[in-house]
């Protein structure tokens, strides 16, 4: 199993993080409920899957990365309420530890993309998620809203042309 895997203590797999050609045939529930229209229909989706102790599969969180030149662009990022309700504490406690269903889907989108692209932006409105986008390497770009994760070590030239690349574009 990957290490975006989470098992516990006995063994079991319980979450899982991968990404998926269809995204809204999954999401689009969670995402209507969220942000009030359809998940995106191009790619990339990233989702957290929740397998309950019975084998059914909910969806826990979810990431939409759209590619723009040559950086990401995160959004749509959200968790499931209702699935985080189903685990057991000791589920929730392992969650918690690896700073949560957003921060696991981060994570893994690094994992997946630093090779193809010079940096990734977002918009972080939400105190607990620019806590939760901080912690994975994002910083704040722009105020009020935009983050930026630099893995490379890009000039502060070229930072500053791929931030305004993104700001002219407005909302994402």
């Amino acid at each position: 199993m990957s290490e975006f895997t989470l098992k516990t203590a006995d063994g079991r797999a319980f979450l899982t993080i991968t990404e998926v050609a269809e995204g809204p045939f999954f999401v689009n529930d969670l995402f209507r409920r969220k942000f009030g229209g359809d998940a995106p229909d191009i790619p990339r989706h990233f989702i957290a899957f929740y397998k309950d102790s019975a084998g059914a599969l909910h969806v826990a969180g979810f990431s939409h990365m759209l590619r723009f030149n040559s950086v990401y662009l995160s959004g749509g990022s959200c968790s499931n309420g209702d699935t985080l309700r189903r685990m057991s504490a000791e589920e929730l406690q392992l969650v918690e530890a690896e700073g949560g269903i957003w921060a696991m889907i981060l994570r893994h989108c690094w994992s997946r993309l630093d090779g193809e692209c010079e940096a990734y932006f977002g918009h972080c409105g939400d105190r607990r998620a620019r806590e939760v986008a901080l912690s994975t390497g994002f910083v704040v770009a722009h105020m009020p809203v935009h983050i930026a994760r630099w893995h490379l070590p890009l000039s502060a030239e070229r930072k500053t042309e791929l931030l305004d690349s993104v700001i002219a574009i407005g909302l994402f």
